[in-house]
């Protein structure tokens, strides 16, 4: 089974994102409604939000929606969301993807099909999933596998389209090339509310390059490097 994660937020949005559209794009998009399960955290002061995925889950019953309701930890705390989410994910579950609810899937592409077919043989192992057209890039749709967040978290900072390209500098220097898995991307965006002049986004993406510049995070990366190679025996 494969999870979608969503940290969303109705009250004063961003972001043209809408939830109707957002599951409907995922239910013509996938192969079977029962390969997948979506999870959404919001915000405890967000009034708004439930009318919204209630009216979302509505137009689309065949899927199977999850929601809960904690702290608001704003942008940069994005992973704690994620984490979150995390605790309810179903046993079965061995693919975690993480989206946002601003993209939309593409129409008839059978993603989940796709995704469990190159999967299945190491549901059990941590491995990573790349689309072949940006191996060692950024990638707007980060998925994990399920032991590899067990192994070596989410990098503990909201970027963890970041973190996946870490991974895969890390499995790419150890030679682990048979744990990195291929996935056309199945997603396009809407454009967003603000474009990068916006003081926010601005001010944002300043701390997280920082982060990611600063010698935590670094150390971080080599104490993951450290974790998988003793876990590969390497």
């Amino acid at each position: 089974m494969i999870s979608i994660i969503v940290s969303s937020r109705e009250l004063d949005r961003k972001n043209p994102g809408n939830l109707t559209k957002f599951l409907s794009s995922i239910k013509s998009s996938i192969s079977n409604p029962d390969n997948i399960e979506i999870i959404f955290k919001f915000d405890d002061d967000d009034f708004l939000i439930e009318n919204s995925l209630i009216e979302a889950a509505t137009a689309n019953p065949e899927l199977n929606v999850k929601y809960f309701f904690s702290d608001r930890y704003g942008y940069l705390g994005l992973h704690k969301a994620y984490y979150e989410c995390l605790d309810l994910l179903d046993p079965k579950s061995y693919v975690v993807v993480i989206l946002a609810d601003d993209f939309l899937c593409v129409s008839g592409s059978n993603w989940d099909k796709q995704l469990l077919e190159v999967s299945v043989n190491l549901k059990d192992e941590p491995f990573l999933i790349q689309d072949p057209s940006k191996l060692g890039q950024m990638h707007d749709i980060p998925i994990f596998s399920r032991k590899i967040i067990d192994l070596v978290t989410l990098g503990d900072s909201l970027s963890v389209d970041s973190w996946s390209m870490s991974l895969y500098s890390i499995y790419s220097e150890l030679n682990l090339t048979k744990y990195i898995l291929s996935l056309p991307e199945f997603t396009t965006r809407q454009m967003c509310a603000f474009d990068m002049s916006h003081e926010r986004w601005n001010v944002e993406r300043e701390q997280l390059i920082k982060y990611l510049e600063s010698q935590d995070y670094k150390d971080l990366v080599e104490k993951s490097k450290n974790k998988i190679k003793e876990y590969f025996k390497l």
